[in-house]
């Protein structure tokens, strides 16, 4: 980045706030003197001056660095015509905020573990290849899936993948999104009263980002809706994950999926018509029998089971909102060290920056500083 431009765009920032130079160096949090000689070029701006100042002037660290402040994001449509518009509006707007967010972490040194994902396998058909490629996931995942709650699994896939995954309301018609490029890999789901859905598209978009799907592009979609091979892919390697074939035939026990039906559907979490195709796609079950088990719902099972309060449980927790935990807390530690506002920590937790400010002003003299945001 060439310091002269930076200095430039700062002096736009301090023309297009009205303030005197000593009022904006007092807004930002420097005396009028070190603002002075970073104006002129003898003075480099720390990354938290400069995070003050795209703060004050409504702009981004990005901008001020690079006079770029649009990352173009190509919108694949795989939602129902008539919310193509909305899914496009929200799907930029969740996206955008990740890699905003990502980027100035980058900025301040402290970018969040990247770690490379296996390859795509390039033989076979892409039955085998999903199948395959879904074992390595789950051999780096270092954890069975099965039992896992849904937070439980989105935590692991953060950590172990690299993968910011963001909770949060949209349109009916879109069940998710993901996106990849260069250092950001990120997933979006809808909030739900479907927590077995949501628990599949969280690995039917994990899959999307594994075969490269989604490089470069937003892909936004719901469900079942699209017979391509692409779409066919991914959801062999979600049921695939989500189910290995060794978990379920040790979860059997020596009994015949048919009559271990329900309980592989509420262990799984799946619905029972992904738990029916999965069990036909393994040779467990029959086609008759695939027919007959796919009729039933998640709800009915638990009932059956009975664990209704449990499902109860689960779909509560899939309607509530989540942020990408790792980088609020990646934004809270940059807080605490001195190098950055809150105001990143509260945009991604959809919290007013003052609000944050005096809860942590308030943890000083509190037993419990954990945050808790719906």
């Amino acid at each position: 980045m060439a310091e002269d431009e930076v200095v430039a765009r700062v002096n736009e920032v301090i023309e297009r706030s009205s303030l005197s130079k000593k009022d904006f160096a007092q807004a930002i949090g420097i005396d009028g003197p070190k603002l002075a000689k970073s104006l002129v070029g003898k003075r480099r701006f720390t990354s938290l001056e400069l995070a003050l100042v795209a703060e004050l002037g409504a702009t981004t660290v990005d901008w001020l660095l690079t006079g770029d402040s649009t990352r173009e994001l190509v919108i694949a449509h795989r939602a129902a015509e008539h919310a193509i518009e909305a899914s496009d509006l929200v799907g930029r707007e969740a996206i955008e905020m990740l890699v905003e967010k990502l980027e100035g972490l980058q900025f301040l040194g402290r970018a969040l573990p990247f770690p490379p994902l296996p390859a795509k396998p390039t033989v076979g058909g892409y039955v085998k290849q999903s199948q395959k490629l879904a074992h390595e996931y789950l051999t780096m995942l270092g954890s069975q899936v099965g039992g896992l709650s849904n937070v439980e699994l989105i935590g692991l896939i953060e950590e172990r993948f690299g993968i910011d995954v963001v909770v949060t309301g949209l349109p009916d018609a879109c069940d998710g999104l993901s996106f990849s490029d260069g250092g950001v890999r990120a997933v979006v789901l809808a909030t739900s009263d479907a927590p077995f859905r949501q628990r599949f598209t969280l690995a039917h978009e994990l899959a999307h980002l594994a075969f490269g799907d989604s490089q470069d592009e937003v892909i936004e979609e719901r469900l079942w809706t699209h017979k391509t091979q692409v779409e066919s892919r991914a959801n062999t390697f979600a049921a695939s994950f989500l189910a290995p074939r060794d978990e379920i035939v040790g979860r059997l026990a020596g009994r015949s999926a048919v009559d271990a039906f329900d309980d592989l559907v509420l262990h799984f979490q799946m619905s029972p018509s992904a738990m029916s195709w999965r069990l036909l796609n393994e040779q467990l079950i029959s086609q008759e029998d695939q027919r007959r088990l796919e009729t039933q719902t998640a709800r009915a099972t638990a009932m059956r089971a009975g664990e209704a309060a449990e499902h109860t449980t689960r779909a509560r927790l899939a309607g509530v909102s989540r942020p990408a935990q790792r980088l609020v807390d990646a934004y809270l530690d940059a807080y605490r060290d001195g190098v950055a506002t809150l105001r990143p920590a509260a945009d991604l937790l959809g919290q007013p920056a003052e609000q944050l400010e005096l809860y942590f002003v308030d943890s000083a003299s509190a037993d419990d500083s954990t945050l808790h945001f719906a």
